[in-house]
């Protein structure tokens, strides 16, 4: 039988002892809201993830504050997405005192607006290029955190999956659609349309408010196919998709290339893309 004394000790020492403070969360930046879910998704509860470009905010003319500079200090990854205001971002960041780990896709030459097949950046509208960021955000979290490696492959795995089902579903949804061309106000969908062999036609003129000339071509071509609708972002003005679409009689669509939510936000392009053309052969399921 053990003594009073030495029961009495194991008592105050099991009183006196305290749980280990969880792990800190693991901070990292990204440039847009569908990284922040992708990353989100690798990584799981233990990562705390802030948005440089916020709700409403737009990538073609966005500029981080300098606080939003100063507080990626506080981050060991930063993930770009090759969006223009990275390109003078990221020699910023290389140059701080305790510089966050950067990776993820180059910022192209600032070619504002231009987007033709080599300079639009929306890349992740492609679900074969999130699948390459998923590996990119393993690999660098992996790194930063050797320990929890094997819990970031998984992640990474289930999201690829996903990933996988998400471009089938697109593809399914948009069988018999090669060639068709669907109009939007901003050119955002080059990557996503070249994937599924589709068409975009911008009213925008080379990322400009449209002249005279290029809306009454737009309205034209708009005419020639029987355009439905015009697809516009919430983060730019409508007016002149609004006159291409009163011109066609055809109706304003929104349609978020930035929505938080990485996977609805694909699956409702391309469920909206399959009525308006009406030659989808899969059917949409979300």
């Amino acid at each position: 039988m053990p003594s009073a004394a030495v029961i009495l000790l194991a008592v105050l020492l099991a009183a006196g002892a305290t749980p280990a403070a969880p792990a800190a969360p693991l901070r990292v930046a990204v440039s847009i809201p569908p990284q922040q879910w992708l990353v989100e998704q690798v990584a799981g509860a233990g990562v705390q993830v802030s948005v440089l470009v916020g709700a409403g905010q737009s990538p073609e003319n966005f500029a981080p504050t300098p606080r939003q500079v100063a507080d990626l200090q506080s981050a060991e990854a930063f993930f770009s997405a090759g969006v223009a205001f990275e390109l003078g971002l990221l020699p910023r960041l290389r140059a701080m005192p305790g510089a966050p780990r950067t990776a993820g896709r180059r910022p192209l030459n600032d070619r504002h607006g231009t987007h033709g097949d080599d300079e639009d950046p929306h890349a992740w509208l492609d679900p074969r290029e999130a699948v390459a960021f998923a590996d990119t955000v393993c690999r660098v979290l992996s790194e930063l955190r050797p320990g929890n490696a094997a819990e970031y492959a998984r992640g990474r795995d289930a999201l690829q999956a996903r990933l996988a089902v998400l471009d089938r579903d697109c593809a399914a949804m948009l069988q018999g659609c090669a060639g068709r061309e669907f109009f939007v106000f901003h050119p955002a969908y080059g990557h996503f349309a070249r994937r599924y062999g589709l068409v975009q036609v911008a009213v925008e003129d080379h990322g400009h408010e449209p002249g005279a000339r290029h809306l009454a071509e737009t309205i034209e071509r708009a005419k020639a196919v029987g355009a439905k609708a015009i697809l516009v972002q919430p983060q730019f003005p409508q007016r002149s998709a609004e006159a291409v679409a009163g011109a066609v009689g055809a109706r304003l669509v929104v349609a978020d290339p930035l929505s938080s939510d990485y996977e609805a936000g694909l699956h409702h392009l391309a469920a909206t893309l399959q009525e308006l053309l009406g030659c989808g052969g899969g059917k949409s399921t979300p």
